[in-house]
C-alpha cells in the first residue's frame, strides 16, 4: 500500500515525510507540522507561499508561470499550494511563507512595523563601586541604571555579594519592573521563554529568543493524561477527587518539565535562561495543569475557576526553569471554550479579516468561534476522539505506519507515515475514506455501508472486493490486508457512525452559531481550520463528508495550522499580545450549545451526511 512514497525534507527545519506521488507540497508541510500561508485559498494567484526546491523540482504550473517570474522559476521556486511532489526532493521554506512564522508573532495589532515586546528584558550594567564619597545602597545604585524595580527577598538578600563578586558588573534581568536576577557578564544575549499547546491529546512546546521572536526547537509530547481517558469528562470525572486531581496534573506537569529540559538540550541552552511561560490549553487541560478542581466544569452551568489569564511562579506549577520564571496561563471565554480557542482568535487576527469569518479547531473537542461586525460569538462541541483515530476499529494516532490518505480511483491508493507497511488509520485517512466511499456509493447518505448485490455496479472489481461482510455480520471496507506482521486495516460500519457522531457535533454547532449571528452560509468570507488535525484533512473530503460547509468556495477556506501555539508564542514574544487576549475573551459571547432547544434535532440532521 505505500508503493509510490516518495521522501520530501523540509529545511532549515530539518523536517522529512514520505508522500504519494503527486501530493501537493502544502500538504506535505502540513505533515510536517508547518503551516504555510496561502491567502488566495490555494488558487496560486497571491504568491505568498512561495518555497524552493533546491533538488526534486517538477515542471512548473501554468499558475505559478503567471505569478513568479522565469529567473525564481528557473532557481527552484514554486508555490507550495500548486506545485506537486513527483520524486525524492528537498524543500527551503522562508520564514515569509509560513502562517505565524516571526513577522506574525512579534507585530502589534496597530502597526506594519515587526517588534519583539517581551515582559522580560536584560540589561547589562557597570555601576560604580561604593566609596566613602558615595555610599548609595546597592539596590539603590542599580534602580539608577535600570529605573525603579521590585525585587523579593531571597534576591535582596544575596544581591550584595553578587555586585561585589563582578566588580558591579553585569546583568540585571527584568520583567514587568522586577528584578528577577543579577548575572555576572553580559547575558544580554541568551533571553529565552518557553511557549506550550498544552492538548488533550498532545503537548507542544516551542523555545522562542526574547530577542529577537524567533523560534529556537520545537518538542512534542503525548498528553500523559491519556492514560486516565481520552476526553476531558472522563478526566474531569477522574479530578474530581483530590487523589485524582494530583495524578491529572503531576502527569501533565512531569511532561511539560521534561520537554522543557529537552528543549534547552537542543539549544544549548540551561534551564535557568528561560524566564517566562506561557501555557494554552483548553479549560479542562487548564484547570487541571493548574491543580484546580475541575468537577464544576462537569456540572451545569459549567462554570470555570477563572476567566482572565493567569500568572503564576513556574516553580508552584513543578516546572523547572529561572527560579523567578513566571507561567502565563491563557484567560478563558467560559465553558469548555479556553485558552486554546482565545490563542486562535489572537493569532488568526479573527476580528480583523473583514467579514464575517469562522474559525473551526476540528479535535476530540471542537471548538467554534463566530466573528461578524466586530462580535464573537464561541461554542465548544463534544466532537468525541473518532479524529484522533480513538474509538476506531483499526484507529491509532498519527504516528509512523498509520494510513494518513486514502484516494479511490481504479484501486485504493494510499499514504502511510514514515513510508512503512500500514498497521492502522489515523483521523484524516478516516475522513478521505468516508469521502471516496461516499462518492463511491458503497456509504449511503445515511450512514449505511452497503455489500454484495447492494453494491453499485459501476464499481471496479478492485473496489467491490474491498467489500467483505466482518465476523459481526457488518459490512467492512478493506484499505489494506493484512499479513504475517501487521493486520488488515479496515474502515467499518461502526466507524462509520463514530464518525457521524463527531461530524454532526461540529456541523450543528456552527450552524446555531451562524443562526445566533443572523447569518447564512453564503454570508461567511473566511473559513479557518486549526489544529494539529485541521491541517491534515482534505477540504474537499471535509466539505463531502459535511464536516465544512458545502457551499463555501474552496477560496474561502485557509489552513491555520496549530493556532493554540501560535497564540502562545505571539504571548510571550509581546505583551500587548498578551493584553489583547484577554480583551478578546471577555469581548466573545459564549454559547452553550447544551442549553441551546435546537441542538438536538440540528445535531440529528446533521449526522446525515450530504447527498452530493
Amino acid at each position: 500500500m505505500s508503493d509510490g512514497q516518495v521522501r520530501v525534507t523540509f529545511q532549515p527545519h530539518g523536517r522529512a515525510v514520505f508522500v504519494l506521488k503527486g501530493t501537493k507540497i502544502l500538504e506535505a508541510a502540513s505533515r510536517c507540522g508547518l503551516t504555510i500561508e496561502t491567502p488566495c485559498g490555494g488558487l496560486g494567484t497571491c504568491g505568498k507561499c512561495r518555497v524552493r526546491l533546491s533538488r526534486g523540482a517538477c515542471e512548473p504550473t501554468a499558475a505559478e508561470r503567471e505569478t513568479l517570474p522565469a529567473e525564481l522559476l528557473d532557481a527552484g521556486w514554486r508555490l507550495a499550494c500548486q506545485a506537486t511532489v513527483c520524486q525524492e526532493t528537498v524543500i527551503d521554506v522562508p520564514d515569509s511563507s509560513l502562517f505565524a512564522g516571526r513577522p506574525q508573532i512579534v507585530t502589534d495589532a496597530d502597526t506594519d512595523d515587526a517588534e519583539v515586546l517581551p515582559a522580560v528584558r536584560k540589561v547589562h550594567v557597570t555601576l560604580a563601586e561604593p566609596s566613602l564619597e558615595d555610599d548609595t545602597p546597592d539596590l539603590l545604585r542599580l534602580q539608577e541604571a535600570t529605573g525603579a524595580v521590585k525585587v523579593d527577598l531571597d534576591l535582596l538578600r544575596g544581591l550584595g555579594g553578587r555586585l561585589r563578586a563582578s566588580g558591579f558588573a553585569g546583568t540585571a534581568v527584568l520583567s514587568d519592573h522586577h528584578l528577577l536576577d543579577f548575572e555576572p557578564g553580559d547575558t544580554t544575549s541568551e533571553c529565552c521563554g518557553v511557549a506550550f499547546d498544552v492538548g488533550t491529546t498532545t503537548v507542544v512546546g516551542s523555545l522562542i529568543d526574547l530577542c529577537t521572536g524567533r523560534e529556537i526547537a520545537v518538542e512534542t509530547s503525548m498528553n500523559p493524561q491519556v492514560r486516565f481517558g481520552d476526553d476531558v469528562l472522563s478526566r474531569i470525572q477522574h479530578g474530581s477527587t483530590p487523589a485524582g486531581l494530583e495524578e491529572l496534573r503531576s502527569a501533565v506537569a512531569e511532561a511539560i518539565d521534561a520537554m522543557i529540559g529537552q528543549l534547552c538540550e537542543q539549544a544549548g541552552l540551561g534551564r535557568d535562561r528561560v524566564y517566562e511561560i506561557t501555557l494554552s490549553g483548553n479549560t479542562t487541560m487548564q484547570h487541571l495543569l493548574c491543580g484546580i478542581d475541575p468537577s464544576q466544569l462537569g456540572q451545569v452551568p459549567f462554570v470555570p475557576a477563572f476567566g482572565r489569564s493567569l500568572v503564576i511562579r513556574g516553580v508552584h506549577l513543578g516546572l523547572s526553569a529561572h527560579p523567578g520564571a513566571a507561567a502565563v496561563v491563557f484567560p478563558v471565554i467560559g465553558g469548555f471554550v479556553g485558552g486554546d480557542t482565545v490563542a486562535g482568535i489572537l493569532s488568526t487576527r479573527l476580528t480583523e479579516l473583514g467579514g464575517p469569518a469562522l474559525m473551526v479547531d476540528i479535535g476530540t473537542n471542537g471548538e467554534i468561534v463566530l466573528a461578524s461586525d466586530g462580535r464573537l460569538w464561541a461554542a465548544s462541541t463534544a466532537a468525541g476522539p473518532a479524529f484522533e483515530g480513538a474509538r476506531i476499529s483499526c484507529g491509532m494516532r498519527a504516528t509512523d505506519g498509520a494510513i494518513e490518505k486514502v484516494v479511490f480511483d481504479d484501486d485504493v491508493r494510499a499514504s502511510v507515515i514514515g513510508g512503512a507497511e500500514p498497521i492502522g488509520l489515523c483521523g484524516s485517512a478516516l475522513v478521505d475514506a468516508t469521502a471516496e466511499l461516499l462518492r463511491s456509493g458503497i456509504v449511503t447518505p445515511a450512514g449505511r455501508m452497503l455489500a454484495g448485490d447492494d453494491l453499485p455496479d459501476e464499481l471496479s472489481e478492485a473496489i467491490r472486493r474491498r467489500v467483505i461482510v466482518a465476523d459481526d455480520d457488518q459490512p467492512a471496507f478493506v484499505l489494506a490486508d493484512g499479513n504475517g506482521n501487521a493486520p488488515a486495516v479496515r474502515v467499518t460500519q461502526k466507524d462509520i457512525r463514530e464518525l457521524q457522531l463527531a461530524t454532526g457535533a461540529m456541523r450543528a454547532g456552527m450552524v446555531l452559531l451562524l443562526r445566533r449571528a443572523g447569518l447564512d452560509v453564503d454570508d461567511l468570507q473566511h473559513v479557518l481550520i486549526a489544529g494539529g488535525f485541521g491541517s491534515f484533512i482534505r477540504r474537499s473530503n471535509a466539505q463531502r463528508i459535511g464536516l465544512l460547509p458545502g457551499g463555501i468556495d474552496h477560496r474561502k477556506i485557509l489552513y491555520v495550522g496549530n493556532t493554540s501555539l501560535s497564540g502562545a508564542k505571539w504571548a510571550l514574544a509581546s505583551t500587548r499580545a498578551r493584553l489583547r487576549a484577554d480583551d478578546l475573551a471577555r469581548k466573545a459571547q459564549h454559547v452553550e450549545l447544551s442549553r441551546d432547544a435546537n441542538f438536538q434535532m440540528e445535531f440529528a440532521e446533521a449526522m446525515i451526511f450530504p447527498a452530493k
